[in-house]
This record gives structure tokens, sequence and C-alpha cells, in this order.
């Protein structure tokens, strides 16, 4: 949200740690949470505005967007979270896994009749790029291994055929339970049971292809489209090409870490591309015309009026690199060096010299 400043609910200081962020997250939790604050009616609200800070916080993209533009969303970025806030139900089905992340455990007793489904984990790919590819954007072919579903028995980890059966650890409830002590009494603590993933039943027999995992490795051959302007070390990200997920969860996504090889003729800054233009004294005194190359291939002619000063900047607009996302395209800015000579000639001495007295004469300074 854009009149939230997620800093300030969480009480932390804009250049926090993502250490100090957790340890304030964690002290916030257990004085907020409502498990812990039956007799405050304002605790659910406030610990639904303590997890939306931190969702972004602890994110360091969604954290970066924050910083920059004040908020985080479709328009910029990733929504903050998935958190359900709307009812009991989803308010509480969050925490369950944020405090058992903190070593808690749940707070509820219930029985888990579906089983949980995994997300896939994200993969990362290396790509390197010429900076023209960088510029005006290309299209690759790459090989990325990753984790898909199984097409033998479509994901479930079960022999085709072989059907299932009540889970031994469960007893098929699809979770487990055990006391737990903590500074705040003795809880009873609920987790999905490890053996069945909720599901309260397991594989009569595990598929021969997969082992029960429900997924395989192989190597997939992806053509990827990398956007104009992109920059080293930028990541563009592709939905639902990472690791497949389980029980039935959402593919990971693809990110594809951008790699630019440098270009001895140019210079990039952002949107502006700068090319060195050597020209010698006389050219720089009376005036020329230099070929420049352009990024997308071909030269243009450039005049250099009389008298340029070395270091004089000419652009050329609209020939430099896009910024990703917009259609406007930068300038090449062509940065004029004037060349002394480091060991004149004989005859260029006499001429020097000789206008050297002409300058000393006329009482002309630089």
């Amino acid at each position: 949200m854009a009149d939230k400043d997620y800093y300030e609910i969480l009480g932390v200081p804009r250049g926090a740690t993502p250490e100090e962020i957790k340890k304030r997250y964690r002290e916030l939790v257990m004085k907020y949470h409502p498990d812990l604050n039956k007799n405050n009616p304002d605790a659910a609200k406030r610990m639904a505005e303590i997890n939306e800070a931190y969702q972004v916080l602890s994110d360091p993209e969604k954290r970066a967007q924050y910083d920059r533009f004040g908020r985080v969303g479709e328009e910029v970025g990733t929504p903050p979270g998935d958190f359900n806030f709307g009812g009991a139900e989803g308010f509480f089905d969050g925490f369950e896994d944020i405090l058992r992340n903190f070593g808690f455990g749940g707070f509820r007793e219930e029985t888990v009749e579906t089983e949980r489904r995994v997300r896939g984990e994200d993969i990362e790919y290396p790509l390197t790029l010429s900076l023209r590819e960088a510029v005006l954007g290309t299209t690759r072919e790459i090989e990325v291994n990753r984790r898909e579903t199984c097409n033998v028995c479509n994901g479930s980890g079960v022999e085709p055929g072989a059907g299932y059966t009540t889970c031994p650890t469960c007893k098929g409830t699809g979770a487990v339970k055990r006391a737990q002590r903590t500074v705040f009494g003795e809880f009873v603590v609920q987790s999905t049971c490890p053996t069945c993933h909720g599901s309260g039943k397991v594989p009569r027999e595990k598929c021969h292809t997969c082992n029960g995992v429900g997924v395989i490795n192989t190597t997939r051959r992806l053509e990827v489209k990398i956007p104009a302007g992109v920059e080293d070390g930028m990541r563009v990200q592709i939905r639902g090409q990472g690791n497949a997920g389980l029980h039935g969860g959402m593919s990971g996504d693809l990110y594809v870490l951008i790699r630019v090889t440098p270009d001895e003729r140019y210079e990039r800054a952002g949107d502006k591309v700068y090319y060195n233009a050597y020209v010698t004294v006389p050219d720089a005194v009376l005036g020329t015309i230099v070929s420049v190359p352009l990024i997308e291939g071909g030269e243009e002619k450039v005049r250099i009026p009389a008298g340029t000063q070395n270091g004089t900047e000419i652009p050329l607009r609209g020939r430099g690199a896009y910024i990703v996302g917009s259609r406007r395209r930068g300038d090449l800015i062509v940065r004029v060096n004037v060349r002394i000579p480091s060991r004149p000639s004989n005859e260029e001495i006499y001429y020097y010299q000789k206008l050297k007295e002409m300058y000393d004469k006329s009482g002309r300074k630089a």
C-alpha cells in the first residue's frame, strides 16, 4: 500500500539488516498473535499489518521496489503476499507456518483432510549476452536442468493401478501432534504428517519411474525472450518454468541471470551509450567529419565543428539503449578526444613552434 510505512509498522530503521528485521518481527508475533491476545480485539488487525510489512521487507526484491517506489504490486513487481485476512480461518491458517518457522509450532488442534501442496523451487540460469543483444533485446534457446512431473504416475508417486493405503504414521488424519513447552506454557503442537504430507494415505506401491516422489530430473530446451535494455546483473523472470511442485503444487519460476560481455567500442550508463571518437589537433581546430559505428550495425557520419574542445560530447538522439519495459531509447553520445602527438616529427615541431610564436606575438591566451 502506498500510504503505509512498513518500516514504521515493524519499528525498524530503513537501514535495518535482514537479521534485525526478522528479530523484530518475531518479537511482534509473540506480542500481537491473536492466540496470545484473546482479550484484545485489535490484535488480529495489528498482526495483519505486521505480517504485510514483513512479507515485503524480508524479500530483497520486494524491499528494493518498496524503497524505490513506495509500494509493491503488479504495476511495479510482485504482490506483497498471498495471505487471506478476510476471516478468522484465513488469518490463522497463514500464521500456522509463520509460528512453526520460529520454532513454536501450531496453536490449534484440527484434522488435516487434504494433502499439502508444495510449490516447486525456483531455478537460476546464467546467460551471457553481447552489448548489442542487451541493448536491443534478443531471443535465445537454452537448456535447463529441472524437475518435471512424472509422466507415468502424473505426479501422484503411485505405481499405476496400485492404489493407496492408510498412512501408518498419522493413522489417516494427515497430522501429527506433540506437546511443547514454551515461555507461555505448554501447547499442543500440530504439524503436517511427514510421511503422507497431510493426505492421510500412502501408496501401496511406489511409482517405478520416480520412486514415489512424483517428479523426475530432466533437461528441457526452452526459447527465452530477453527484453531490450537489460543490464549486467539483472534477472529475467519466466513464470512456471522452474522445478515442478509436489502433490499438485505450482511449478517454480526460472530466473535468467544476465551477464553482459564488455564491448571495447562503447561504455554504457543506463540508457546512454558512449563512443570515443579521436581526432587530431588540426581536425579539432578546423573541423572534420567522423564515422561512428552504431550498436545495431552500420555507421553514421558525425560532423565535428571547428574549434571543438577535448571532451566535447555530441549526442545521437535515439541511438543508445532502451529502458526495460519502455519503448523509449536513450542517446549514443559521441565523446570527442583530441589526440596530442606524443612523439611529433621535426616538421611538426617546426610548425608548432611557428604557431606558438604567432600566439605569443598576438598575446592570445589559451
